[in-house]
């Protein structure tokens, strides 16, 4: 062998030995935790029964009783499955990619601060039955991108971690509520009857008559009332809800209307506004005796219940209630037995 083949050795030999050496430094110099999963719900998924999500002074508590999932935090009313699933699997999705800062003085640079009254970090608990501590009590702060990802830490560990994956928690009250609360398409109406006007159908368009009979005068209430009234029932999804009290049945200035969903059955409509918002109240009006079988399903979900309307919607139905017509007493004050 040449000296010339001896140094090609040599050299491919130490290479050999510095790669070696490398990986064994990788190796050793590894980040522990990294691409490992934040939590884990795989032994425990069936038996989730509570979700807590705080964030700001909102807090969304969703628990499952009698095989449905219920907002604790609304009293009580029916909650999205789909909306817990979300929250769940994200969790669950989540891996940990680049340990962070473990000093609680920094937390605040990635929104993961708690308690944290600006409302960016939010504070999430599962719970499963049987379980005393929860299955996880996690801090999530800013998200992340390049990879699309958020920061974390358990809520007792000020070890923050850049976790790889996608969370979304249902924002607002709303898109936790099981909803629509009524689903009455425009065209499926055939009049709306307050205590001055009525609305008539026309194939798409709606038209209002006064108590002698003859066309409306158009007013801002009015022109809030045709542009509202007809629309109402349809996919209805409330932006809050809460249970009904003594006092939404004498309401200043509500607005109180019959939807008719043919000759002989409509929805009682209760509007007002309050602090602000406008809030409706639903139930089962005059019934034929025939009774309407949408009318009476949804019943169950109205029963106790008034909704609040998107907050978009409030400043530009104010001029319906700063004029309004006297209620009309016959209207139901709480919602008929439903047969």
């Amino acid at each position: 062998m040449n000296r010339q083949a001896v140094r090609v050795l040599l050299v491919l030999a130490v290479a050999a030995i510095l790669v070696t050496a490398l990986l064994r430094m990788n190796r050793s110099t590894a980040t522990p935790g990294v691409d490992q999963p934040l939590v884990s719900f795989a032994s425990d998924a069936s038996a989730i029964d509570r979700v807590e999500v705080e964030q700001g002074s909102d807090r969304i508590d969703v628990q499952r009783k009698d095989g449905r999932w219920v907002l604790l935090s609304r009293d009580g009313f029916p909650a999205k499955a789909d909306a817990v699933q979300e929250v769940v699997r994200g969790l669950d999705g989540l891996r940990k990619s680049q340990r962070m800062t473990a000093k609680p003085e920094r937390h605040a640079d990635l929104g993961i601060a708690w308690p944290d009254p600006t409302g960016t970090a939010r504070r999430v608990r599962v719970f499963a039955a049987g379980k005393e501590k929860p299955l996880a009590d996690l801090v999530i702060g800013k998200a992340a991108s390049s990879p699309v990802g958020v920061y974390a830490r358990g809520s007792d560990d000020p070890q923050v971690w850049r976790c790889v994956g996608a969370w979304n928690v249902p924002s607002g009250v709303s898109n936790w509520l099981a909803s629509p609360v009524a689903d009455f398409a425009s065209d499926q109406l055939q009049r709306i009857t307050l205590s001055d006007v009525t609305l008539t159908r026309s194939a798409t368009e709606w038209n209002m008559t006064g108590t002698d009979g003859q066309p409306a005068t158009a007013t801002p209430r009015l022109d809030a009332i045709k542009s509202t009234l007809p629309f109402l029932l349809t996919g209805f999804t409330p932006e809050d809800v809460r249970r009904e009290n003594a006092e939404d049945a004498s309401r200043p200035g509500a607005v109180e209307a019959q939807a008719w969903v043919d000759e002989t059955n409509a929805v009682a409509i209760r509007m007002w506004m309050q602090d602000g918002r406008v809030w409706v109240r639903l139930a089962p009006g005059a019934c034929g005796a025939q009774h309407d079988a949408r009318i009476d399903a949804a019943a169950k979900t109205w029963d106790g219940w008034v909704f609040q309307l998107p907050s978009w919607r409030s400043d530009y139905l104010k001029p319906m209630f700063e004029s309004a017509a006297p209620t009309d007493a016959s209207l139901p004050a709480t919602v008929p037995a439903v047969p």
